[in-house]
């Protein structure tokens, strides 16, 4: 019951999904370490799935960067040629039996497989905002979930002060309950959310977002599918999808105007800035069962210097440590 209740807290994707400032945050942020014990200590051992998007599927494909791509970052994932992918599908639950049909994120992980052996890893999520904007009060946020042994439950009063002092944690709770649940992994949009840099071939680095759009639209679910529709229907539906023709997704990178924030993912920016198509992903095969190539992979690498870097955002520097450790304990 503790796991099901925290999943609806648990829907920016991978393991800082809870990520918020507080009143009472520590002058060093938390340790991998701490962050992972953290998410124990609500949803006990992290030991056979993930803690976020715990359901998921394997497929594969490929990537090809437009002349705007190979424009805007020298990193060779954006040469132009086409790049393997590993890819995986998730549902935002912390249980791998969860259902396919909650208002909770969906997820779109990629590994790009440069020819050289170099690798790319992200994780996208189907929302445009993260769930917190920094990592100093995630331990805090979770202790607070944490079951009471005599109920099973967590502290309403712990949590309650919790979002209280840190209101940034329900902003993208507030988007998912507005929002129908997508209709297949194919026709969502999957945004990166953090800003990152970008390097281009005229030396300048540009901060930027970006978005893989569906090439088939956006569709969602109806309030009445969403109560009738079997509780896993995803995997199969993308399976009939693609062996009908590949799923495709444009990558495009958003541009900040002066004074937007680019280190605080809680904050989506306007529709109305600088936009570019910088790729194109395909989506060729599906993993005709449970497993495969996707499942040992962390999707951690987030950079490929210097043609994508981080930027100053700080969830991001807490992303790599705390999915390593989280994968360390899964493979013990």
């Amino acid at each position: 019951m503790a796991r099901h209740l925290f999943t609806a807290m648990l829907t920016a994707g991978a393991l800082v999904g809870l990520l918020g400032s507080s009143s009472g945050a520590r002058a060093e942020p938390p340790s991998s370490e701490e962050i992972v014990n953290a998410f124990e200590a609500v949803l006990g051992p992290i030991r056979t799935s993930r803690p976020s998007h715990a359901k998921g599927t394997c497929a594969a494909g490929h990537f090809t960067a437009t002349p705007e791509g190979t424009r805007l970052s020298v990193a060779p994932v954006f040469n132009g040629q086409r790049v393997a992918t590993v890819i995986r599908f998730g549902v935002g639950v912390g249980n791998p039996a969860g259902p396919d049909t909650g208002r909770t994120t969906r997820g779109l992980s990629i590994r790009f497989e440069m020819p050289s052996g170099d690798t790319w890893d992200m994780a996208n999520i189907s929302a445009p905002i993260f769930g917190s904007p920094t990592p100093e009060a995630l331990v805090a946020g979770l202790l607070a979930r944490r079951p009471d042994p005599a109920t099973g439950q967590p502290n309403p009063q712990a949590v309650a002060a919790f979002v209280a002092a840190n209101p940034a944690t329900t902003l993208q709770a507030r988007w998912l309950a507005a929002t129908l649940p997508p209709a297949s992994w194919a026709t969502t949009p999957y945004w990166g959310v953090n800003a990152f840099r970008f390097q281009g071939a005229d030396g300048e680095v540009r901060h930027a977002r970006w978005v893989f759009e569906p090439a088939a639209g956006t569709q969602r679910l109806t309030e009445e599918e969403t109560r009738t529709k079997p509780a896993s229907f995803l995997a199969d539906e993308l399976r009939q999808r693609v062996a009908r023709a590949p799923v495709e997704f444009d990558m495009v990178l958003q541009f900040p105007a002066p004074g937007d924030d680019v280190t605080n993912p809680t904050i989506a920016w306007p529709d109305d800035r600088p936009r570019a198509v910088v790729g194109r992903l395909v989506v060729t095969e599906v993993a005709p069962g449970p497993g495969g190539a996707c499942d040992p992979i962390s999707f951690l690498q987030l950079d490929m210097a210097p043609g994508v870097t981080y930027s100053e955002d700080p969830t991001l520097h807490a992303r790599t440590g705390a999915y390593a450790v989280s994968l360390s304990r899964r493979l013990q």
